[in-house]
């Protein structure tokens, strides 16, 4: 299959970098404001294997010349979020596939005009939600539905960063829509694919640059929380969950997995692969057989846009419980 990569800032070099390892797949042109070089600055908060782009690679600063072009069978976004309704329209209207990096938009009726002119298409289109392909996540969520949703009594999960002074647009909530729906967005998506939609929801502000302590309470008195954000510049990245049932809990630290029965820990072996090339093969073979993404369905990332504009809004009124209707 041949690719066009739209976008490459940091997670498009990310994806770069694994359309470039993986069999069958072409990263046959890219679009970006300039000809990426050897020499390129590496950009971002995470350590991500990026990519040297090959000669062979046809570059343009006009991302129309990516989805017009027939040779190409999918598009990959990795645009700043503002510009994801826009680019996405057009590649389904030109008849490619479509993988865009989470979110889906900004907005919660942009992502519902999005989903109907993928079904318009009749185009595959899926949107990046990573952690559905980390494998820490993966047991998690094979935790929560082995021990059953109902039977678990608390969670809780973490993800901070830095201030994203390295990027231009990140830091601008009218691009980016802020720590919440860039950021913690990843953790509400976790949720959402556990527990189903909560009841109700409630954020409040935990430090001085742009955080959130997130409660999401369940019919069943369960209380979900989500904490972080982007704090002061220097801080470094980090993410964890905590999760547990009556006699049993699961925990991840970042780097570490472990499983507590009663008195006793065991730790989780967590095999290495790279999530960023197991999501893009999952969307090509996705795309390539004709199949909807039944792993992660735009209809569940739209729903992950409406919930962070619930948390934003109640963060705004100092953490008013928003319903879920």
């Amino acid at each position: 299959m041949k690719i066009g990569l739209i976008g490459y800032g940091f997670m498009g070099g990310a994806h770069a970098g694994a359309i470039q390892r993986l069999p069958g797949m072409t990263l046959y042109a890219l679009a970006s404001n300039t000809r990426p070089s050897a020499d390129s600055p590496t950009r971002g908060n995470l350590a991500l294997k990026t990519a040297t782009i090959d000669e062979s690679v046809k570059w343009t600063p006009n991302w129309r010349d990516v989805i017009n072009d027939p040779a190409i069978d999918a598009v990959d976004i990795c645009l700043p979020t503002h510009l994801h309704q826009e680019v996405i329209t057009a590649a389904l209207q030109a008849g490619k596939h479509v993988l865009c990096e989470k979110p889906m938009s900004l907005h919660a009726t942009e992502c519902e005009e999005l989903m109907a002119a993928a079904d318009k298409a009749g185009k595959v289109f899926m949107v990046a939600q990573v952690l559905r392909f980390m494998q820490p996540y993966v047991y998690a969520m094979e935790y929560v539905w082995r021990s059953g949703a109902d039977s678990i009594r608390s969670c809780q999960l973490q993800r901070s960063t830095g201030y994203p002074q390295w990027s231009t647009w990140l830091s601008d909530e009218a691009r980016s829509g802020g720590a919440i729906l860039d950021l913690l967005s990843h953790d509400l998506d976790q949720v959402l694919l556990w527990f189903g939609a909560p009841a109700s929801v409630s954020a409040v502000s935990i430090g001085d640059v742009d955080t959130a302590e997130i409660t999401l309470t369940y019919p069943n008195n369960l209380k979900v929380q989500v904490t972080g954000g982007w704090l002061a510049p220097e801080t470094p990245f980090s993410a964890s969950l905590q999760v547990s049932a009556a006699e049993s809990g699961l925990h991840y630290d970042g780097s570490v997995l472990k499983q507590q029965q009663g008195d006793v820990a065991e730790e989780i072996s967590i095999p290495e692969h790279d999530a960023y090339a197991d999501e893009i093969a999952y969307f090509v073979d996705c795309a390539t057989r004709g199949l909807a993404p039944l792993r992660c369905p735009p209809a569940d990332s739209a729903r992950v846009v409406r919930l962070a504009e619930l948390v934003k809004r109640s963060r705004e009124e100092q953490g008013r419980e928003m319903q879920w209707k």
